[in-house]
């Protein structure tokens, strides 16, 4: 996708969830005791009349909520329309600070040919640098994280949230406050609970990167010969990147610093430059877990670069961060490895 004509003002993801039902998935979304279970702390919903309604009880049109997460942070809003097994929409927050309209969220659940999924379009953002950041970006990051840790729970029991932290799954530090965010660049932290030996070959060798990131990887030296799957990457090695989705990219590493850091080309700046984007690793120990640093610049402060680099590669890592750190913590590897589902799941919007 290029940036050319790329609508900020509304996204849709779909995730497809085995060893479930529609109106299971519905019941997750549209009861208060349900939403808790994957995405919040807390929920409450008052219904015209005043009446709170019950952890299993189907929330209603009109009802008036209010969501407490993990970090603190509050969220109000109103139901805006709840369809049984079918669908739920939401208000979720003015579209700009001080407006009057609100970004809506609207969720469909399908069930077909033995397939079972969700689509969540969120609608009506500002096409301003707020909008795109605080709900284009952060929000699809969020979505992303949020349904995949349904998907954890329903196929493992095992809960991805972050709790009693002041942190998120993935800290996006170079995204707040919003004046000094730089579409050039971008920093991601994640904190994995294992030893920092055991994280960084994960990402320094064919074999490591492949168990939680792409399909297939291969390191040709500069003399032409080709790494054995468990051995260390090292500075100048070309890479090869093959991708569930299909996709291929090729690349050069930079550097390798043993337990410390990992520095690599992500494709061009733009169609034509000469100039790469560069993402830079680093490994340190935090708390007694693994906390991963990840750089990404030189993208261009263009279309191309906004929704190809920033946007596309915020939410990417995102994803594939947090599915490193639920290999190590539960052993589920959340990816689809079917090349349809592969693109849908990792896919930043979809077409209404």
């Amino acid at each position: 996708m290029t940036g050319k004509n790329y609508d900020w003002t509304y996204f849709k993801r779909r995730i497809y969830i085995n060893n479930s039902s529609a109106k299971e998935l519905f019941r997750k979304w549209a009861t208060p005791g349900g939403i808790t279970e994957w995405f919040i702390e807390f929920a409450t919903y008052e219904s015209k009349n005043g009446a709170i309604r019950k952890p299993d009880e189907v929330v209603q049109k009109g009802d008036k909520y209010k969501w407490i997460f993990h970090k603190g942070s509050t969220v109000d809003g109103v139901v805006l329309d709840v369809v049984e097994d079918s669908l739920f929409k939401f208000t979720f927050g003015e579209n700009d600070p001080g407006s009057n309209e609100d970004v809506t969220v609207t969720v469909t659940f399908h069930e077909q040919d033995g397939k079972v999924w969700f689509d969540i379009l969120q609608d009506n953002m500002s096409d301003s640098k707020f909008g795109r950041v605080y709900y284009h970006i952060s929000c699809n990051m969020g979505w992303a994280f949020h349904i995949n840790n349904m998907k954890s729970i329903i196929n493992c029991g095992h809960d991805l949230r972050v709790k009693g932290v002041e942190r998120m799954h993935v800290d996006a530090p170079s995204a707040y406050p919003l004046e000094d965010y730089k579409w050039t660049k971008f920093r991601q932290k994640e904190y994995i609970k294992a030893p920092l030996e055991e994280v960084f070959i994960k990402w320094t060798t064919p074999k490591g990167i492949t168990e939680w990131f792409i399909k297939d990887a291969e390191y040709e030296t500069p003399d032409g010969k080709i790494g054995a799957s468990d051995e260390v990457v090292k500075p100048n090695d070309k890479y090869t990147w093959l991708f569930h989705t299909g996709y291929e990219m090729k690349g050069k590493v930079l550097d390798v610093v043993n337990n410390s850091s990992f520095k690599f080309t992500f494709g061009k700046k733009e169609p034509g430059s000469d100039e790469d984007v560069v993402v830079n690793v680093t490994f340190n120990e935090r708390d007694g877990m693994t906390e991963i640093e990840l750089t990404q610049s030189n993208m261009a402060d263009n279309d191309y670069g906004k929704v190809n680099y920033n946007l596309s590669c915020m939410v990417g890592w995102s994803y594939f961060m947090t599915n490193l750190r639920s290999i190590f913590e539960s052993g589920f590897d959340y990816r689809e490895k079917e090349e349809y589902l592969a693109k849908v799941s990792t896919a930043y919007s979809l077409e209404r």
